[in-house]
């Protein structure tokens, strides 16, 4: 019964002249970031397959270190190209989209975390992006963290370096791990490194940087989650596909519009 009055109400309502163009408009738009959107993907497909060239078994970590390698070595040659001297296209200023990154191996220690997540991430690891603390400062350098299944925890990355994070045996180590084993780990990174990044606080999410907005997200958040979980939370990585975000909040504003509309239309 609903069914057909969902099609009656398109058929005298939905598709009148005054919604006509509306609807042309806004699934022109949702076709076009369905179509990007497809795109970004693909591409990080394609970087993830050609990591197998650095993969020396079929582990879960060996899987990550390959990404990891690839993606620094990518990352580490488009940098010498551009460095950080790109000009955006309109398009790539509007929508962010970690692929502005990709091309241009831009952003220096946070571009080349946000392309290392999406592609770990489409890989199927879970992972989280963390502002490492400096002089009392969140933001100073740029880590990530991914979830590994062969050893049941977080592993510390630093993607602008290509290291996967380990102790002098070579166990990989999460960030708490390698606050805790500073003096032992320091020495695998450059001098400057040292004196600048000692491990001291890792923020996962800014819940300041919107204001209201994310303020009031992490209140909704503490209803379903324990404090801890809160600050281990990571909401970066599930926007780095601005075309993704926009798609989803495109569909559910345009569902959202025809749902009201559907509602009066029917009560008449």
């Amino acid at each position: 019964m609903i069914f057909k009055k969902i099609i009656y109400y398109f058929k005298n309502q939905a598709l009148k002249p005054r919604l006509f163009y509306f609807n042309t408009i806004v699934l022109s738009a949702i076709f076009y970031l369905a179509i990007e959107f497809q795109h970004e993907n693909n591409t990080y497909y394609n970087i993830i397959n050609s990591a197998d060239r650095y993969c020396s078994n079929e582990s879960d970590t060996a899987k990550l270190k390959s990404i990891v390698l690839h993606v620094h070595e990518m990352m580490r040659d488009r940098h010498k190209i551009f460095r950080n001297k790109e000009v955006l296209s309109w398009k790539q200023g509007f929508f962010k989209s970690v692929d502005a990154d990709l091309m241009y191996g831009a952003g220096s220690c946070g571009g080349n975390s946000k392309v290392l997540a999406r592609s770990l991430y489409l890989a199927g690891f879970k992972v989280r992006i963390g502002q490492l603390k400096a002089n009392s400062y969140y933001g100073a350098h740029i880590l990530m963290e991914a979830f590994s299944k062969d050893f049941n925890k977080w592993i510390l990355i630093d993607p602008l370096f290509g290291v996967v994070v380990t102790d002098s045996t070579g166990y990989p180590l999460s960030y708490v791990e390698a606050e805790q084993h500073w003096d032992d780990i320091k020495n695998r990174f450059p001098l400057n490194y040292q004196l600048a990044y000692h491990y001291n606080g890792i923020r996962y999410t800014n819940w300041d940087k919107y204001g209201f907005l994310s303020k009031a997200i992490k209140s909704l958040a503490k209803c379903c989650m324990a404090p801890n979980k809160i600050e281990e939370f990571s909401l970066r990585p599930l926007l780095l596909s601005t075309y993704k975000v926009y798609l989803i909040l495109l569909i559910a504003l345009f569902i959202f519009f025809h749902g009201i509309n559907f509602y009066f239309f029917n009560k008449k």
